[in-house]
């Protein structure tokens, strides 16, 4: 599966859902995402050493957490017809003309 576009990540996990019979109404995927997002949390607060917490002997499965995010975020998106490749490109056009460039030096808002 190494790199995919995101149209065909979408697609990939809506198959993925329908073989299994997965489906799940988008609330409970929206549980579900925020408790992955949790996971990821905590572990960019071991990573900031927050509250004194050492990442030696700890686990960091980012790289797991962050792929359970992305496909909840993408079975969020097919349980809601919505395209994410199209609506990302749209809000990052509208972003782009609300956020014009700035030269290299300047602070990002």
């Amino acid at each position: 599966m190494a790199s995919r576009t995101l149209d065909d990540a979408q697609f990939f996990v809506r198959e993925f859902v329908e073989q299994r019979n997965w489906q799940t109404s988008p609330s409970d995927i929206l549980i579900h995402l925020v408790e992955e997002l949790g996971e990821v949390a905590r572990n960019v607060l071991i990573l900031k050493n927050y509250g004194g917490q050492h990442v030696e002997g700890k686990k960091m499965n980012m790289d797991e957490e962050l792929a359970d995010v992305l496909y909840l975020l993408l079975k969020l998106a097919n349980e809601c017809n919505v395209n994410l490749s199209a609506a990302f490109e749209s809000k990052m056009a509208k972003n782009a003309q609300r956020f014009p460039a700035r030269s290299q030096g300047a602070m990002r808002p």
